[in-house]
């Protein structure tokens, strides 16, 4: 029987439905897999970028900063939007306009604008990530919340691997500019599904006044500069300690606007708080994903690039398992008792992997990669569900955009801090160890955070 508040809330709280409508909830994860993949998959299309328009390698960096950076700013002012505008029309005018930006990338003559139109793409893009939270809570009943986020997140699972597998196909069979009409055309699908399924509250799109752009560039520039820090640690330390002052200012003005009040009280709530901070840490595993486990497969055991990949798959093969399982626990026992039960099951899969060694063969390493999947696919899903829950049901769509951007920085940081660890040591297999020795530690602290509101008895909404 369920055990918690989170789940037994009445389903006569506002904007939640009497029955989940699984339609608008498949179409909204097929619609943040082409979101994802218009940024991942294109990681592929590089060498090809830089041939075509003769550039540098650091300069083909930006065809995916560019997305990267405008969704980032956009998330938690798109999530305030999505609180009080029309979810089917915003969404519509999300995925129609990164449709219209992908056509554009693909005929762009120029670099300068090519980077110009992917910006536009991150920009839009951005606005549906920011308001996912909030169109789960109001297509999917609070007994069911769980599960709809678990389906969302086993589609883009699954989804990303088809779309990462077929990415270098198409652009073997046509050429880059060919991935991005294939994401033109699935874009435009997704915008005519999402015009189907989307609840609407038949207001149309709202006002992007001065309130919203006001928002953008505070709370968006803090995160944008934020990021950027990382970027230039190793080359500049000094661009990058402008950058974090920057970030810091930009975040302190942002608390100082009027229409931030809301936002900022609901920061302060102790379990709100925790779980993000929570969230922000434990997605720092993406160190060991996409720097530690890379190479020390390259530069210890001389695996092939192509072997390399294969191995890492066992983690979104384990992800992709034991996500339904954790949607169902967390709409059964509680999304806050299974999401700190998942997060001490990573920190238990983690121990493997800390003792890797010279000996450890590749089938034994991608077991190891494997099981952390299944932790990490436990703790995922109950820990979205259950930061929905700790926001009221008018401010849900302000608690996704943060959960999407906590994990933006979460997964940032991640990478830095283990190629900071790398270069301390004096062999590869050392590196590898102080990598994953500091990333165990930040997953450490993010257990302990998320402990510290007992998100085992936290009620929802309360």
């Amino acid at each position: 029987m369920t055990t918690t508040a989170e789940s037994t809330a009445p389903a006569a709280a506002a904007g939640t439905p009497e029955r989940t409508q699984w339609g608008a909830i498949l179409t909204l994860g097929f619609a943040q897999l082409i979101v994802a993949g218009g940024m991942s998959t294109l990681a592929v299309a590089l060498p090809s970028i830089r041939s075509g328009f003769a550039v540098t390698e650091a300069a083909t960096a930006w065809v995916l900063l560019a997305y990267a950076l405008p969704m980032g700013a956009v998330a938690i002012a798109a999530g305030r939007l999505a609180d009080k505008a029309d979810l089917r029309a915003v969404a519509v005018l999300a995925m129609g306009g990164l449709a219209i930006f992908s056509a554009a990338s693909a005929l762009a003559p120029t670099f300068g604008l090519l980077i110009a139109a992917r910006a536009a793409q991150g920009l839009i893009g951005g606005l549906l990530f920011g308001m996912t939270g909030k169109i789960v809570v109001t297509a999917a009943t609070q007994a069911q919340r769980g599960r709809a986020l678990s389906a969302i997140t086993l589609l883009m699972t699954i989804g990303a691997m088809g779309i990462g597998a077929a990415g270098g196909l198409i652009i073997a069979a046509t050429s880059w500019r060919g991935l991005l009409w294939v994401f033109f055309g699935l874009a435009a699908v997704a915008a005519l599904a999402l015009a189907a399924t989307v609840p609407s509250n038949g207001t149309g799109l709202p006002r992007f006044g001065r309130e919203f752009a006001v928002d953008i560039a505070t709370s968006g520039g803090a995160i944008v500069a934020f990021l950027m820090s990382f970027e230039y640690l190793d080359t500049d330390p000094w661009i990058s300690l402008g950058a974090l002052a920057t970030s810091v200012a930009l975040g302190w003005l942002w608390t100082r606007q009027r229409t931030s009040a809301p936002t900022v009280a609901l920061l302060r709530r102790p379990v709100m708080a925790a779980a993000l901070v929570s969230l922000t840490l434990m997605s720092a595993v993406a160190g060991l994903l996409n720097f530690g486990f890379p190479y020390l497969l390259n530069d210890v055991y001389e695996v092939r690039p192509e072997l390399i990949s294969l191995a890492l798959l066992a983690f979104i093969g384990g992800v992709a398992v034991t996500t339904p399982i954790g949607g169902v626990l967390a709409d059964r026992f509680g999304a806050g008792r299974i999401s700190m039960v998942g997060a001490g099951l990573v920190l238990a899969a983690l121990v493997p992997l800390l003792l890797v060694g010279e000996n450890t063969g590749l089938v034994d390493l991608a077991v190891r990669i494997g099981l952390l999947g299944l932790a990490f696919g436990i703790f995922n899903t109950p820990m979205n569900a259950h930061l929905l829950a700790s926001a009221p049901p008018e401010q849900a769509g302000t608690a996704g955009a943060f959960m999407a951007t906590t994990r933006t920085v979460g997964t940032s940081l991640g990478p830095v801090i283990a190629a900071l660890m790398w270069s301390l040591a004096s062999t590869p297999l050392d590196g590898y160890r102080l990598s994953a020795l500091a990333i165990a530690a930040i997953l450490v602290l993010g257990t302990a955070a998320m402990a510290t509101a007992k998100p085992w008895r936290a009620t929802a909404n309360a």
